[in-house]
């Protein structure tokens, strides 16, 4: 049973993305309300499919590589839908539902997320990688503001603008949607991977320190922390922010890929 609502979920987010992009270009409100409505339906279907596996499991579906990306879309879902009606950004929807594509199509399994089961079962483990999920929902819609602001100014500085020019907000409601993105996801991120930290060091040891998913999930918080640095002491807005918004999630990515492909301590 969960595994059909996996796909219903999943199915829903490529009509979603199919609609949203419709009244990205084509300017009819209609797209838009059907695009959320279905999104929403993607979401509960997704939510029940997550508690519903994790009664079978035993445990929260989040331990596995695969497992955790789920997670992440369903938070970068969650949050879309949130922030969609709290800046009343209609066009969010069109630039976050194609990531979300991006890492639940990448996934062999879809949003199932469900190829090992791991043997760790410590309660501390469950905090680190929901906390550092919840924190990585919100840097997917962060990425997703600055893409509007870079795609926004580059439209303002045309002599000619597109018909996205149209739908984008502006420039100083995506530069606050990109801050309030960094300073809600950075936080959860930070005391995620610390909590991993602590406990990779008083158990795991050494091995879980050179993890590949480890090493790139630093180099991820160190470009995350050097942004929200810059932007807390003013020297850093609008496009430069923006583009080191892009380069975060690069980073992210490539933490998620590294987890996947290499095999570590955290499993592939």
């Amino acid at each position: 049973m969960n595994a059909v609502l996996y796909d219903v979920a999943l199915t829903a987010y490529i009509v979603a993305t199919t609609l949203f992009l419709g009244h990205l270009v084509g300017r009819r409100d209609a797209l838009w309300r059907a695009a959320s409505i279905v999104t929403q339906v993607g979401w509960v279907c997704h939510t029940v499919a997550l508690v519903v596996r994790g009664v079978e499991l035993g445990r929260p579906p989040l331990l596995t590589v695969p497992e955790s990306v789920s997670l992440v879309i369903w938070a970068a879902v969650l949050l879309e839908i949130w922030a969609e009606r709290q800046y009343q950004v209609k066009a969010l929807g069109a630039f976050v539902l194609p990531v979300v594509l991006m890492l639940g199509l990448g996934l062999p399994t879809g949003l199932r997320g469900l190829v090992l089961v791991p043997g760790i079962r410590s309660a501390w483990i469950w905090v680190h990688v929901g906390l550092a999920l919840l924190g990585l929902g919100a840097l997917v819609l962060n990425f997703a503001g600055a893409v509007m602001y870079v795609l926004q100014e580059r439209q303002l500085k045309a002599r000619r603008p597109g018909a996205v020019y149209y739908r984008l907000p502006p420039l100083e409601t995506l530069d606050r949607l990109t801050y309030r993105t960094l300073t809600l996801g950075f936080p959860f991120l930070t005391a995620g991977l610390l909590l991993g930290a602590l406990w990779a060091g008083a158990v795991a040891g050494r091995g879980m320190t050179l993890d590949p998913l480890t090493l790139f999930s630093v180099v991820m918080w160190v470009v995350y922390a050097v942004t929200l640095s810059g932007r807390v002491v003013g020297a850093w807005r609008g496009r430069r922010a923006a583009y080191f918004a892009i380069v975060g999630f690069c980073a992210l990515l490539l933490s998620l890929g590294a987890g996947a492909l290499f095999h570590g301590r955290h499993g592939t």
